[in-house]
């Protein structure tokens, strides 16, 4: 059976057709709709993501993007997280029915606003000669000097000293440039700084409205440290880093060991799964050695918090329908998390095209 691939939830009523191919150039993209909400999706017959090559991934993910960038020209656009696969049309339509107040919500939240991410880099070697002049830096070397010849210990020593005032000065401008961006923004996320050579790597959500003089601000940034630091913008795109969609199929097996091991026959509210994992848990704490090392059951504390938790995006799937978590498990249900992205993360945007420098 062929799957579905999904690139984003939409709001619409009408099921449409968009000017765009898929994943592989070989499929159209289309919307299924369902309470006057949209998935977009595309035919899948190809391999599965993990069998997939590095070269192949990379391709997808560009494509991926593609299209939500597409569909972004048009409508607010919840992204779903890269390599997301489901069944027949019956499938998304319970997908938008389970997730249904979660993406309304979030769509309205991020209607009219789109991501921009700043980069900033630095020459290192210039800004290592910018370090040299720095009091820290001349005290050590002084202190070196005067023993005579430096052993690889002075030598560790003073580059220590050199890199905690390049981490410092770093620290001190991308605070600076956040500063000075953030009130043009709805919402910013810093990511994670990948090589020495990066001042600053920011995700911020901003107005549509305001897109034009947040642009005109980094400008002045980039005017601000006269060719010291190097400005890269990417964007506007839609809102990978502050709402991007996970899906996760539960089976009946999954609920059925999770109820397993917080001891559960029946499930009738939130309230209970989460007393029953704060007993278990307790009783798990009580184990502690005397040292206060935590003993061979901290493994069954963390199966407990995982089981908390699906059984609670379970519980919510089905809107607390039947008495018995087990009673509509012949549906096709699943877990669904709207979060921000990790840093760790492989994010879309870092492959974009709409790079403006």
């Amino acid at each position: 059976m062929e799957d579905r691939y999904i690139y984003g939830i939409i709001t619409g009523s009408n099921e449409s057709l968009f000017n765009i191919s898929g994943l592989g150039n070989s499929s159209q993209v289309y919307a299924i709709t369902h309470q006057g909400l949209g998935c977009v999706l595309s035919d899948y017959g190809r391999d599965a993501f993990g069998a997939l090559s590095k070269e192949e991934l990379v391709r997808a993910l560009l494509a991926h993007q593609r299209v939500v960038e597409r569909v972004m020209q048009d409508d607010t656009v919840l992204p779903v997280k890269f390599g997301t696969l489901v069944g027949n049309s019956q499938e998304v339509v319970d997908l938008l029915s389970q997730g249904h107040s979660g993406f309304v919500d979030t769509l309205a939240a991020i209607r009219n606003k789109v991501e921009i991410e700043v980069a900033a880099t630095w020459d290192t070697s210039e800004a290592l000669q910018e370090m040299s002049k720095e009091e820290d830096v001349v005290r050590a070397r002084e202190t070196i000097t005067q023993k005579g010849e430096p052993t690889v210990e002075d030598r560790v020593r003073l580059g220590q000293v050199v890199k905690a005032c390049m981490d410092r000065r770093r620290d001190s401008y991308r605070e600076g440039m956040i500063r000075f961006l953030k009130p043009l923004s709805v919402d910013v996320i810093p990511n994670a700084l990948v090589s020495d050579q990066m001042v600053m790597n920011v995700a911020f959500l901003v107005n549509r409205a305001r897109q034009q003089e947040f642009d005109e601000r980094v400008n002045q940034l980039d005017d601000l440290f006269q060719n010291e630091i190097t400005f890269r913008v990417i964007g506007p795109l839609p809102p990978y880093s502050f709402n991007t969609v996970e899906i996760t199929r539960l089976t009946l097996e999954d609920v059925q060991e999770a109820q397993a091991t917080l001891q559960l026959e029946h499930v009738t509210s939130e309230a209970e799964i989460r007393k029953a994992y704060r007993r278990l848990a307790a009783a798990q704490q009580r184990k502690l050695s005397p040292e206060g090392e935590l003993s061979k059951d901290q493994f069954v504390t963390a199966k407990l918090k995982q089981a908390a938790e699906l059984l609670l995006r379970y519980w919510r799937a089905q809107k607390g329908e039947g008495r018995d978590t087990l009673a509509n498990v012949e549906k096709c249900l699943f877990a669904i998390d709207i979060k921000r992205s990790r840093s760790d993360e492989v994010e879309p945007a870092r492959f974009s095209s709409s790079e403006r420098v």
